[in-house]
């Protein structure tokens, strides 16, 4: 079988399609929070800009793509890098330490935090949607 490989033209315009906002994954959990009829901000200015921040019940959510945050990292195929490897690991490394720090920053700071990763929200917004209304309701 015939692989063709892609130039470094179409992998630059590749990257630089990818959001930081508006994703899918972020579109479909704002309909579910729109939904259930939460009060949300999104991208507020606090530690770590999260995804959504629901300032009543000071709970902050994070919906994070498997990739760039490294689920199962390295273990998992999604992380066998053809090219760049050095760069991939450190970054994708970082963004784990990144995340950890940030998530018990806020935690200091009284903010319950979740993290849904891409494919549960994907799989199943409903259920990620659940999870914030069990949680918010106990503050």
């Amino acid at each position: 079988m015939f692989v063709m490989s892609r130039t470094k033209a179409q992998i630059t315009y590749n990257m630089s399609q990818i959001r930081s906002k508006g994703s899918v994954i972020e579109r479909l959990f704002e309909e579910g929070l729109k939904c259930e009829n939460f009060r949300y901000k999104k991208h507020a200015n606090i530690f770590g800009k999260p995804d959504f921040v629901i300032l009543s019940k000071k709970t902050a959510i994070f919906c994070d793509s498997s990739f760039w945050h490294g689920y199962k990292f390295p273990k998992s195929n999604r992380h066998k890098f053809k090219s760049n490897k050095k760069f991939w690991i450190e970054k994708i490394t970082a963004n784990i330490k990144r995340d950890r720090l940030v998530t018990k920053t806020l935690r200091k700071q009284g903010w319950k935090v979740l993290r849904f990763w891409d494919f549960q929200i994907k799989k199943d917004a409903d259920k990620c949607i659940a999870k914030v209304i069990r949680n918010t309701i106990q503050r």
